[in-house]
């Protein structure tokens, strides 16, 4: 099993825990130098770039969130997973939105951390089946409405015309190669359009995209459940 993270880093204060992650990552990705850290700001990997990733493994029972510190995962190279969270109050999207890949919850963590981290380098999110659910059940309800959602970022962050075209369909659920399909063009642009919607409206991934747009329904005027429409 090969990683392309050049460095691994679980944010702790707990020496058992750091002990117990760090053997555990090893033993799984022996490719990749992990270590531990008390603070976020005192982990970031020396010799990153634009290639190699690291991934950070944040222990929110005893570190507090890096954006309350000033470091937003959004902004930074490289993964983020929050692990030790509490059932309590979780809300998936404010963990999309600031910029973690996944969540690992307090009651499954050590034997969740290597499936977790082996997902998110594979680009994929870890979050459980119901979270998602819950998520996907508030974007197909009248709570939302894509094209209002997608005439909102247009206005907020200056899109162009064809790329609110594209995001719409983004926010519709369609894929790369549907949408190159409805619009007559080619996949390459898509993507090219793809991209510059989400750095304009500074997100990283559809999921992100789709969890904002969510969000900020009930911020805007004219989005409301349709009526008779």
């Amino acid at each position: 099993m090969s990683l392309s993270y050049a460095c691994g880093y679980v944010v702790t204060r707990s020496d058992e825990f750091a002990s117990a992650s760090t053997a555990i990552l090893k033993q799984h990705f022996s490719s990749t130098r992990f270590s531990s850290f008390t603070c976020v700001s005192d982990c970031f990997c020396p010799n990153r770039d634009k290639i190699s990733r690291s991934i950070y493994l944040i222990d929110m029972q005893t570190v507090s969130s890096p954006v309350r510190n000033g470091v937003n995962p959004v902004h930074e190279h490289g993964d983020w997973l929050a692990v030790n969270v509490e059932d309590q109050g979780f809300q998936l999207g404010d963990w999309i939105l600031n910029g973690f890949s996944g969540v690992i919850m307090k009651r499954r963590c050590l034997e969740q951390l290597a499936p977790a981290v082996k997902a998110i380098s594979h680009g994929e999110l870890w979050y459980s089946r119901q979270d998602l659910s819950k998520l996907a059940k508030a974007y197909v309800t009248n709570e939302f409405d894509p094209h209002v959602a997608a005439d909102d970022f247009a206005l907020v962050h200056a899109l162009t015309p064809k790329e609110k075209h594209i995001c719409l369909m983004i926010l519709k659920g369609l894929n790369n190669p549907q949408i190159a399909e409805s619009v007559n063009v080619s996949i390459n642009t898509v993507k090219t359009h793809a991209s510059s919607v989400m750095r304009k409206v500074n997100v990283h991934s559809r999921a992100e995209l789709i969890a904002l747009a969510v969000q900020q329904k009930t911020n805007s005027p004219k989005n409301h459940p349709m009526n008779g429409a």
